[in-house]
């Protein structure tokens, strides 16, 4: 009798021993599985407020909120040629469109500024994509930005998320590839 209870305990020890196993290894297959592919970032999805505004650049076509309703992810930026952050992170947006091609669009929009002055930097900086004009930042308002520069993620018309402040290639680039899904 003692003998068939210590068979007993040794055999309840097994098991558990076998179950704590079976136990630890599934926890730690769990935790090894890559995650899921969601951003890192907890996403806004509020609808893009609705706007139209002329292109900056004579004969290019106006800068609204039903082009940024297209499929396709959409960087908007916020500038102006007398903001220092601004001219300091335009170059890194300019080298990310052309690195992303037409995998992300990329919008501009100058605001409170000089058209004169506004075209003067494009040119110096290169930028090739399209900018609208806001003279009188009546869409930045609406846009409720609270500094410039300030850059909008946007899918399908909703702003997903938002950078106020200068932004290097090395960021943007880190932003594109958590919320968009693109390299």
């Amino acid at each position: 009798m003692v003998r068939s209870r210590r068979r007993n305990a040794t055999r309840r020890t097994v098991i558990i021993g076998l179950l704590v196993a079976v136990v630890a290894a599934s926890l730690v297959a769990a935790l090894s599985i890559s995650p899921s592919p969601a951003p890192n970032i907890a996403l806004m999805d509020v609808p893009v407020p609705q706007f139209s505004l002329p292109g900056l650049v004579a004969g290019q076509a106006a800068v609204s909120s039903r082009a940024l309703r297209h499929d396709g992810p959409t960087v908007l930026n916020f500038w102006g040629s007398w903001c220092p952050p601004c001219t300091e992170e335009m170059p890194g947006l300019q080298a990310v469109h052309r690195e992303l091609g037409n995998k992300v669009q990329f919008v501009g929009i100058d605001e409170e500024d000089h058209r004169a002055a506004a075209l003067s930097f494009l040119r110096r900086v290169g930028v090739t994509y399209p900018s609208g004009f806001d003279g009188n930042g009546a869409v930045a308002t609406a846009f409720a930005i609270e500094g410039t520069p300030t850059t909008y993620f946007i899918s399908h018309g909703k702003m997903l998320d938002f950078h106020t402040g200068r932004l290097t290639k090395s960021q943007l680039l880190t932003y594109v590839r958590q919320i968009f899904r693109v390299s």
